[in-house]
């Protein structure tokens, strides 16, 4: 079998074949309004949102303590305004937040006055829970704003994990060669929410309540083939009210186990995305 190369040939950290990010998006009921695209949401749907920071956060944060993983947060700034006590559980453990919205609001063609607004609102309650600014940032919904790159670049963030053109990271076009944003891509096919959101939607019911063995094997499936091309990056998506309901969690520690014993750098977006720059830049160096 010959690997497939179509990355920019980065080696990883102790000789490891791959870059893994294991990131929350923690969104509660915001979530939710982001998705039924209304503000007035169904008692049921609201509750399912309200089980990330009442329930299932706990059982997300005991595994990441259990194998004393790192992990990424993106969390809006409503949400860390009305659940204080569980984003401190985030904070207290030293784990990265990243800057996520201010209300998740997905909507396209807000103005660049509208998302500094947000960001300055929401990167302040970050700075106050953690002592820094965020680093990253990831589009509600995976909605990118056309400001948002240059706002990124221009508030001095490290990366974005929004985008899903490939599975290596880049600095998009974009970005000039200064203080360049670090794209880190994710997929659709390792979020959870393509396999466990449920709802009773006015407009539609959607029932994503797949086996948690099916689930296993698609994921493994990708990273076995990512692995093996050797300059790609891994970026797993869950929510807390979705991955942290009971047999969900097992689940994820088996694929956790089985990454690490085949060779994964588990590491924070953070993390690798300045490991990235860092390779950028010397490459850039050895060029002129």
């Amino acid at each position: 079998m010959i690997a497939l190369k179509n990355g920019d040939g980065i080696q990883w950290p102790g000789g490891k074949r791959i870059a893994v990010m294991l990131t929350f998006d923690f969104d509660a009921e915001l979530l939710r309004h982001s998705v039924i695209g209304k503000k007035t949401i169904g008692f049921s749907d609201f509750s399912r949102g309200q089980y990330g920071p009442h329930e299932g956060l706990d059982r997300c944060l005991a595994l990441l303590d259990r194998q004393h993983l790192p992990a990424t947060f993106f969390i809006p700034g409503k949400i860390i305004e009305e659940y204080p006590d569980a984003v401190k559980k985030i904070a207290d453990r030293g784990l990265e937040i990243g800057y996520h919205g201010y209300e998740h609001d997905s909507t396209l063609g807000l103005s660049a006055d509208e998302e500094r607004s947000n960001m300055e609102k929401s990167e302040a309650l970050i700075e106050k829970l953690c002592g820094h600014k965020p680093a990253g940032h990831r589009g509600p919904l995976d909605v990118l704003q056309e400001c948002s790159m240059a706002l990124l670049q221009e508030r001095g963030y490290l990366y974005d994990s929004t985008l899903k053109d490939c599975d290596w990271p880049y600095i998009p076009q974009e970005c000039g060669p200064r203080t360049p944003v670090i794209e880190l891509p994710t997929e659709p096919g390792i979020d959870d929410f393509s396999y466990y959101y449920f709802s009773y939607a006015d407009e539609a019911t959607i029932t994503c309540t797949y086996p948690n063995d099916y689930v296993y094997g698609i994921w493994k499936d990708y990273f076995d083939e990512l692995a093996s091309e050797g300059d790609k990056v891994m970026v797993l998506k869950f929510h807390p009210q979705l991955i942290g309901r009971s047999g969900r969690i097992r689940m994820l520690e088996q694929l956790v186990l089985y990454m690490e014993q085949n060779g994964a750098w588990i590491a924070s977006c953070q993390e690798v995305a300045q490991y990235v720059r860092d390779f950028y830049e010397q490459k850039e160096g050895a060029c002129q």
